[in-house]
């Protein structure tokens, strides 16, 4: 942001119209590293850089202004606050940070049970940290309304604990955001972080939700090989998927790309889908060398 935005002549009309609020963090756990982290986790940041504005009062974000001078001083402009001398909004976040420090302090799993639906989200995230270091179980039982808070650094601990927990009871509403992650900042991190609790706690309705991720044939993108595992780990957990999971896994061969710069990265893939459904299926079958067009087709047809 300073070599792309400041400071700038442009911008010296917005330099008077907010209060900039910097963040930075080098997660040393420092106190001022700890201070940033509340402000990352309170907004809900896992990707960094990100400019935006925010509601002093309620701490809405309001907008992105992006991180180029083009459409940043017309952003600030549509953007308005009504004018207020209150402090209570400071005292409201002082307040929590106080609990926060409090739940982390005791460790309680009872003071956590009861701060999981506190009002701020910050409070809430210490919460679940403990929760899903003693006591994850019961989470499952609300998952789908705790998947619902809109914040992600929340959503990807609470995952993380349905993994633990490993409970069918949480499959429907991790189903859910793996179809369709709603209001998240960094939606394919949560979709990553759901398919992996599905492998952990789903059943056969869950694989035509992973099957197109699996068979995607994005080989950069860490979802395919997520999603190619936990339909692995669904067969091993649930027999009477595993005829289903074999079939979406023979499927899941990425075809081999024109760039030979590519192939090593789509054969790397390639022998993962063929690992697991050797997995599943108890099989052996000799991966080909090469691996082109010709033998992905026979591949495919190899397992059924």
């Amino acid at each position: 942001m300073e070599e792309q935005l400041l400071p700038r002549e442009e911008l010296r009309p917005a330099y008077g119209q907010a209060v900039w609020l910097y963040v930075y963090r080098d997660f040393s756990k420092s106190p001022a590293d700890l201070a940033a982290e509340r402000v990352c986790l309170r907004f809900g940041m896992t990707a960094f850089p990100q400019h935006f504005l925010v509601h002093p009062g309620t701490l809405e974000r309001l907008a992105d202004t992006g991180r180029e001078l083009k459409g940043f001083p017309a952003t600030v402009d549509r953007v308005k606050v009504p004018a207020s001398r209150s402090v209570e909004p400071a005292e409201r976040v002082l307040a929590a940070d106080v609990r926060a420090a409090a739940l982390e302090k005791s460790g309680s799993v009872d003071a956590a049970r009861k701060s999981i639906d506190d009002p701020d989200v910050l409070v809430r995230f210490r919460a679940l940290e403990i929760l899903a270091g003693k006591d994850p179980r019961p989470l499952a039982s609300r998952a789908a309304a705790l998947l619902e808070v809109p914040n992600d650094p929340f959503r990807f601990l609470l995952c993380e604990a349905l993994k633990k927990a490993a409970d069918p009871a949480a499959a429907a509403a991790l189903e859910e955001v793996a179809r369709e992650p709603q209001g998240s900042l960094n939606p394919n991190v949560l979709r990553i972080r759901a398919v992996d609790a599905l492998g952990a706690c789903g059943g056969a309705s869950s694989v035509e939700v992973v099957r197109p991720f699996a068979a995607s044939g994005e080989w950069r993108n860490g979802l395919t090989r997520t999603s190619v595992d936990a339909l692995a780990a669904i067969a091993a957990r649930v027999p009477a998927a595993r005829t289903q999971v074999r079939d979406a896994l023979a499927g899941a061969y990425p075809a081999p790309p024109a760039d030979a710069a590519e192939a090593r990265m789509c054969v790397s893939l390639a022998e993962v889908v063929h690992g697991a459904l050797e997995k599943v299926t108890g099989r052996k079958v000799r991966f080909p060398d090469p691996y082109d067009a010709a033998a992905r087709e026979r591949l495919a047809k190899a397992w059924k």
